[in-house]
């Protein structure tokens, strides 16, 4: 989940300025990959380690004085290498510096892109003191520590064969050795005509000469650029963080039970109760579990809803058929882009296209509020399959703090149409994955929706009318005239509380457009083949790669990853009476995979209130939870 640079000379002569001009060049490109935190590692001929940190981008910190001088010295200076890390912050919030890459144990320094998810036990296992660093990259160091001290008496494959999740790795240590690895293909090589060697986290991060010798490392295999020497060198750290206002919120979605405010739990789940217990007694589809607060719903005179009345059940033409499809838009390599949130659909839909026999490459857009256990769970599963994958994030803290604008200025002037563009962030991830597609060889890309998805009611709530698409099993779609009633009804909105409108206008309308407007081509989606068998693919994900939902509040895993969701749940429960939940168990009922009676009780408990979330939710974007409960609760008020 971050982005690596590097330019290592593997001989005895010295890295020249050019290197340093591209080195530079594949730094401003990793920047895609994560802004939170940058830093490098200057290896110099008496294997002295000089280290630069900062917690902003890569970018921002080469144009440092600090940073220049580094680069300066690499330039004039005999030094062998360079490299380093551009960040996005998955454990441990960037603004303490022990946190942000590189991690320097002992004679070690390490950066690291990946999720290591059996951190915790690995630092456990070796008796050290506390080190300050919160991070899962710690443990890559403590063990290469650990093996040097003891004489590495077996070989450094072993080191990183005790690693589980996801990881691609460069290391150096005082002596003089740079060691790489990946376990997923997110480490490629470049070697230039005077060979020095020049590292990535992805191709299109090299110059056009270079991508001509680029190459990905292999796979669980690592690679040595320099050998050890006796003599050992030193290691100095200058730290050139600036100043961060407001982001102490930033660990938010790493909240545990004992760190959540308890008069704030108390009183949200009074309030939350009130609202199930109206839920409760709404009149309902008897066939269904679709309330009469549904917009645009009606009933027969046997009280059964429209939306059942015009359902057709869709005609799956089956895996077979899939595979063929997918086959005739594969380039040679048989490489496919899975887009990848770590929910059990996408995750699925992953263990699925790499069983048939491709070459899937994961993609996500991490928005800055995707879930730390759905992060664990794409760093399981693509740790598992040797996967690549391919993170792209935008500028977590502006959007963490277009988001709090956003949210502030809805809870002041709250209106239940206009929820949608709070939800709008993750919306580029369609703009990104044709861009991710198109760099890779305009590879087809497989999307994890399914019909069990289809919801409606936003759309309906805001003035639209969409119609179901039964050709694509029962999803909606919208037309032109649809579109505007919504882009009318979010606009207005907007111009009352103009704290959305910076959301609206960079994530809220390209993401309109991008879903809506500019279609699917090339797309498919796996889900439109095969049946959607909620049993099945939860118990193949926990098997098979120790899947967690990360919460068992709920019956459901459904947008476990989102940390937005338990806010825009919450809020139509008070509203309307229902959630997303209730359209999802209607829809298991209507395609025969779940009766009514199973459905309320499952509904009842999908609807629990989850105020872990929730507070994850305000912390993450740094809002006051005490504010944020005082305005819910007169949202509430007008719903009584």
């Amino acid at each position: 989940m971050c982005g690596l640079l590097g330019v290592v000379s593997t001989g005895d002569t010295y890295l020249a300025g050019d290197d340093i001009k591209i080195l530079i060049e594949i730094g401003k490109k990793a920047q895609r990959r994560g802004v939170d935190a940058s830093g490098l590692v200057l290896m110099e001929a008496d294997y002295n380690l000089q280290i630069v940190k900062a917690n902003h981008g890569f970018g921002k910190m080469v144009r440092t004085s600090q940073g220049r001088s580094l680069l300066r010295r690499a330039r004039m200076n005999s030094s062998y290498s360079l490299f380093g890390h551009s960040r996005l912050e998955t454990h441990g919030y960037s603004g303490s510096s022990s946190n942000n890459q590189p991690v320097i144990i002992g004679d070690w320094v390490v950066v690291h892109n990946g999720v290591i998810t059996n951190a915790s036990s690995l630092r456990s296992e070796i008796d050290v003191d506390d080190l300050g660093i919160e991070t899962d990259t710690a443990a890559i160091a403590l063990l290469l520590e650990e093996w040097d001290k003891n004489g590495r008496k077996d070989s450094v494959d072993q080191v990183f064969e005790r690693l589980q999740g996801e990881y691609s790795v460069i290391a150096a240590s005082t002596s003089g050795e740079i060691v790489c690895r990946t376990n997923v293909g997110n480490l490629y090589s470049a070697e230039s005509d005077s060979g020095t060697v020049f590292l990535a986290s992805e191709p299109r991060q090299f110059p056009d000469k270079l991508a001509e010798t680029c190459k990905q490392i292999e796979l669980n295999s690592s690679m040595s650029l320099r050998n050890p020497a006796e003599e050992r060198g030193t290691i100095a750290v200058l730290d050139v963080s600036r100043q961060e206002v407001g982001m102490e919120g930033a660990q938010g979605l790493h909240l545990t039970d004992d760190q959540l405010d308890s008069s704030f739990s108390k009183h949200m789940t009074a309030i939350a109760g009130q609202a199930q217990e109206k839920a409760r007694s709404l009149l309902r589809c008897t066939k269904c579990v679709l309330p009469a607060t549904f917009p645009g719903i009606s009933f027969d005179e046997s009280g059964v809803c429209s939306i059942c009345n015009d359902f057709q059940l869709p005609k799956y033409p089956g895996v077979e058929e899939f595979a063929s499809d997918l086959e005739q838009k594969l380039p040679s390599n048989r490489q496919v882009l899975v887009c990848l949130s770590g929910g059990r659909d996408s995750s699925y839909i992953l263990h699925l296209t790499h069983s048939l026999g491709f070459n899937p490459i994961a993609y996500t857009y991490d928005w800055g509020m995707v879930t730390t256990a759905a992060r664990e769970n794409m760093s399981r599963m693509c740790g598992d399959l040797g996967v690549e994958h391919i993170v792209v994030s935008p500028d977590i803290r502006k959007n963490r703090t277009r988001i709090k604008r956003a949210l502030t200025a809805w809870l002041k002037n709250p209106k239940l149409e206009t929820i949608p563009i709070l939800m709008a962030g993750d919306k580029p991830y369609f703009r990104w994955g044709r861009e991710v597609a198109r760099e890779r060889g305009n590879l087809p890309v497989l999307l994890a929706d399914h019909p069990m998805e289809t919801t409606g009611f936003k759309a309906m709530l805001a003035g639209a009318n969409p119609s179901l698409d039964h050709a694509q099993g029962s999803s909606y779609r919208l037309g032109v005239t649809n579109m505007a009633r919504m882009v009318f009804s979010y606009g207005a909105h907007a111009i009352q509380s103009p704290g959305l409108i910076p959301s609206l206008a960079k994530e809220g309308l390209t993401g309109f457009v991008d879903y809506y407007v500019r279609g699917h081509k090339n797309f498919l989606r796996p889900f439109s083949y095969i049946p959607w068998e909620e049993e099945v693919i939860e118990r193949t994900l926990r098997s098979e790669y120790d899947w967690s939902s990360g919460d068992d509040r709920s019956v459901t895993a459904w947008r476990m990853g989102d940390g937005t969701a338990p806010f825009y749940n919450l809020m139509y429960l008070i509203g309307i009476g229902m959630t997303e939940h209730d359209t999802l168990r209607s829809n298991q009922i209507r395609f025969g995979l779940m009766d009514r009676a199973e459905a309320i009780e499952r509904v009842d408990l999908d609807n629990s209130f989850n105020a872990l979330g929730l507070a994850s939710y305000f912390t993450t974007v740094g809002i006051d939870l005490k504010w944020a409960s005082d305005h819910i609760q007169r949202f509430a008020r007008t719903y009584r």
